[in-house]
């Protein structure tokens, strides 16, 4: 991309800076945007180990106004917050909304990603959420975040899909032809953009697939300007974005919404694969699956992924896996993000009234169907809702609210407990709702 062209990027988020969120609206609810950006998230998906924020230096790059950095400050209690970004009225911004929200222990600082080495500083983590597709030179910017990253630190990153903003491509090309990119966009802009899309016929293929379906409104003039005016705009594939994490020297721990990505969920029934494509996933590579998934569903706007240095990954037998031992030594953690009040309230209630308890009315980004928590899959959330506990001290805390087995009438033994809460555990951090370790 010609230099011009990040002049233009720049010159865009001075005009419009990204996002425009009201300084006094706040994250701290929002448990699914606070489950992605805690860095006990991506570390137990990497690690199988729990790690606390308290003392860790993250990295927001590309933070613009802030309201990332604010997520990653409420997610991640006494980290300190350092943001970057082109633009130096969002960062003024951002450091007026981390001061207004109670964040001291943030700084912010206007300087290309590049340079990120002049701080002089090295991050435990590194969110650099909707911002490598502007760069001219990926590479350079992801390079750039490997250098200062610990050795066991973690990069969130992302990159626009090509399938998926194919349509949106398009349109940036016709506001090219008719000159609307020429400058940052503003009210002209955006107001011709909504009187060719409101004259053209609904069935228009371009109308069709980017504005909505049989409707002429009035779209919001920031999402105007983050899709048919966004200047610097590339799309990559799968395989690209692996290329990418390979050439920066660092590698692939997960895609951020993991869950959204399992192929198995494309099929009308997951057990009744066709035979070819079965034997097909079953010899394919993590990489291979999501090329797979991206050629058949390409939905996500953003190849959305978690890397670090390579090597720095620790071996671990997957919960599913483990032997009694292991059990015998492990130790169960309820996921730091679902200890909101609200959560706690509607938890009790749920228990009290021996219903359900719909987790995913709260955390639904490591879940495609919704989720209810019966019984001692809820009671033992709110075991663990005060401290970490051992397995065998859940097992023993359950043997107390449940001394019979309900069926038989007979009284419940220790093994039988034991048993109980080692099932319920393996469903419940499949979710990540908890979170397990083992010394073995």
């Amino acid at each position: 991309m010609p230099e011009i062209k990040i002049d233009k990027v720049h010159q865009q988020f001075d005009t419009v800076p990204y996002p425009l969120v009201p300084l006094d609206k706040s994250p701290r609810n929002d448990i699914n945007s606070l489950f992605i950006n805690s860095i006990t998230s991506s570390n137990y998906l990497r690690n199988q180990t729990s790690i606390e924020p308290e003392g860790k230096l993250i990295l927001d790059a590309g933070c613009g106004t802030g309201y990332k950095s604010l997520a990653l400050a409420e997610a991640n209690p006494g980290a300190k917050i350092i943001g970057i970004d082109l633009s130096q009225q969002s960062v003024d911004v951002a450091q007026q909304r981390l001061h207004h929200h109670g964040f001291s222990n943030a700084e912010f600082f206007a300087m290309p990603l590049e340079q990120l080495s002049s701080l002089g500083l090295a991050f435990d983590y590194i969110n650099c959420d909707d911002t490598l597709y502007f760069l001219p030179d990926p590479l350079a910017g992801l390079k750039a975040m490997q250098s200062v990253l610990q050795p066991t630190g973690i990069i969130r990153a992302n990159l626009h899909s090509v399938y998926q903003r194919s349509h949106y491509y398009r349109a940036q090309k016709l506001s090219n032809f008719l000159g609307l990119m020429d400058d940052a966009p503003g009210p002209t802009e955006t107001s011709t953009i909504r009187e060719l899309m409101s004259a053209l016929k609904n069935d228009v293929s371009l109308k069709a697939n980017v504005w909505m379906p049989n409707l002429d409104v009035v779209m919001d003039d920031e999402f105007l300007a983050q899709n048919f005016l966004l200047q610097g705009d590339k799309g990559s594939t799968i395989s690209e974005m692996f290329e990418l994490i390979e050439a920066a020297d660092l590698e692939f721990i997960n895609m951020v919404n993991w869950k959204y990505w399992d192929i198995l969920h494309l099929f009308k029934d997951r057990q009744n694969i066709p035979d070819y494509l079965n034997m097909v996933l079953a010899i394919s590579s993590p990489q291979e699956r999501l090329y797979l998934y991206e050629l058949l569903h390409p939905t996500h706007r953003l190849l959305d992924f978690w890397c670090g240095h390579v090597g720095q990954s620790q071996q671990f037998t997957p919960v599913i896996d483990w032997d009694e031992p292991d059990w015998e030594n492990a130790k169960a953690y309820i996921h730091p993000q679902l200890k909101n009040q609200t959560i706690k309230s509607e938890l009790d209630r749920s228990i009290s009234m021996l219903a359900p308890f719909e987790i995913t009315d709260f955390l639904n980004v490591t879940s495609i169907d919704p989720i209810s928590l019966f019984g001692v899959s809820a009671i033992c959330l709110n075991l663990l809702w005060d401290r970490p506990l051992t397995v065998t001290e859940l097992a023993q805390q359950w043997l107390q609210i449940k001394p019979l087995n309900w069926v038989t009438k007979e009284p419940l033994s220790e093994s039988e407990a034991f048993q109980q809460i080692w099932q319920v555990l393996i469903e419940l951090e499949h979710f990540m709702f908890v979170l397990l370790e083992t010394k073995n």
